[in-house]
């Protein structure tokens, strides 16, 4: 079904249309080699390439329409100044037709689980969509927004960053109704220099948000809750917090069993829900599944069906995966890493290992973007590992032998450690760790994005299996 005509794209987008202004577009892409029939291909300026240089390739492979700042030597092009502004002014004025509810959640660790949660609850009272994978940016989020079908009563956009003013760009096309900040943490710490900016970027999500629009905070992170003054004077905020007595919503009686989490939530009436629960682990989830209850709450949703969109949550990718491989138990989470991350997950991996009387294990890579502080705070990682009682830590890589390091500051015995180079083979990695499991054990795989750990993963749930069959 057509989105839109290429008369409609060039109104929306302010450009100029050469062609046939009745070409029917289905949908849009940025990778010319992704091109399918039917879709606009908008040719952007990357660091490496410029998609200006592909627009006839584009229509040759069945575009009805290409969108670039030349005019294409064949087939139906819009030309505009700049690529890139006329795509979100393009999704601004497209969503402004639609207008669904617009959820929009950021914050430095847990935006895309929180995200999924969203989603889960509000779909079991309204046609809602979510951004796709990691179409989370400046160029993702437009996409996102012009695959909203006309039905779409609710739209749950996950804004990410690496500098200022990119989520201010997301939340002007977006106008959220809804915004969540999960927390304030370091990630990025390398482009913006301190929590201060990294605040400031994450706040960027009010850019488009109206008067009395719903604001979403964890009442736990210090920086958050500092703003709450200057911020409750143009919107309804709304804290939610474990720690902090003060907040709007307070979990209560979180409690960890069989892989799954459960917790109580008391609401500003005053009134407690019990029996919140979810199909995952760790005291960061218990954050995210209460900012989906608030989210639900200010739609109008009764506790039943939060509570039932709650428990169907289904989280994406290579995010935290709690699974069985024989005899042992492992946790997947190797899609990023960041301090604040890489300690919930080691706290996930004691939760988990309460249930099995084994022993723990985890493999960890480097964190990536943390500047001048990334030693300190790897180092940092490695003591949290130790205080939580880890048997047994694995590094891969040069900066992830800080880990090593604040473990042993703190008293692991070098013995309970193996440090891997860079490059060391995955099948290498997993023979070791395998050699030093026993049955119950369990197994954390955590690391930046970059670093492929999932690779290990692969390796020792084939090694597991071979072992298996003789």
């Amino acid at each position: 079904m057509a989105i839109m005509t290429a008369k409609e794209a060039a109104i929306l987008c302010e450009g100029t249309l050469k062609g046939d202004p009745g070409a029917l577009i289905k949908t849009f892409v940025t990778d010319s080699r992704k091109v399918t029939e039917g879709a606009m291909f908008v040719a952007l300026k990357g660091e490496n390439t410029d998609g200006n240089k592909y627009l006839e390739a584009a229509v040759d492979a069945g575009a009805s329409c290409v969108l670039g700042e030349r005019e294409s030597e064949r087939g139906n092009c819009i030309v505009v100044p700049d690529a890139l502004k006329a795509l979100q002014l393009m999704s601004k004025k497209f969503l402004d037709g639609r207008r669904p509810r617009v959820f929009a959640v950021t914050g430095s660790v847990g935006k895309t689980t929180t995200k999924e949660f969203i989603y889960s609850v509000i779909k079991e009272g309204y046609k809602t969509q979510k951004t796709i994978g990691n179409y989370n940016s400046i160029i993702g989020l437009p996409l996102t927004v012009l695959d909203v079908k006309e039905d779409c009563e609710a739209l749950v956009l996950e804004m990410g960053m690496s500098n200022l003013h990119e989520i201010e760009v997301m939340s002007d096309i977006a106008k959220p109704d809804v915004a969540v900040i999960t927390n304030i943490g370091t990630s990025h710490m390398q482009m913006l220099g301190s929590q201060e900016n990294i605040l400031k970027a994450k706040l960027e999500i009010t850019t488009g948000m109206s008067d009395g629009a719903y604001l979403i905070l964890n009442g736990d992170d210090r920086l958050l809750w500092r703003e709450r003054d200057r911020l409750k004077e143009k919107y309804k905020v709304l804290y939610y917090s474990y720690i902090n007595e003060e907040a709007d919503y307070r979990i209560i009686n979180p409690e960890f069993q069989s892989g799954s989490l459960k917790f109580d939530l008391k609401r500003p009436d005053g009134v407690t829900v019990h029996g919140i629960t979810a199909p995952t682990v760790g005291m960061h989830n218990v954050y995210n599944a209460a900012a989906a209850y608030i989210c639900g709450r200010v739609f109008g949703m009764d506790d039943i069906k939060i509570k039932d969109g709650v428990a169907s949550f289904e989280n994406t990718g290579m995010r935290q995966k709690v699974y069985k491989k024989g005899d042992y138990t492992i946790l997947c989470d190797c899609y990023n890493a960041a301090p604040e991350s890489m300690k919930a997950s080691l706290s996930a991996l004691m939760m988990l290992v309460r249930e099995c009387s084994g022993r723990t294990h985890a493999l960890l890579g480097q964190m990536m973007e943390l500047g001048d502080n990334s030693a300190a705070m790897h180092r940092d990682v490695g003591i949290a590992a130790f205080d939580l009682g880890l048997n047994y830590l694995y590094t891969y890589g040069e900066a992830a032998k800080e880990y090593a390091v604040g473990a042993m500051i703190e008293g692991m015995n070098e013995d309970n450690m193996i440090c891997f180079d860079d490059g060391t083979p995955f099948e290498d990695v997993a023979k070791r760790i395998l050699d030093r499991c026993l049955p119950n054990d369990v197994i954390l795989f955590k690391a930046s994005r970059s670093v492929g750990l999932e690779r290990a993963v692969e390796a020792f749930e084939k090694l597991i299996d071979e072992r298996t069959k003789k």
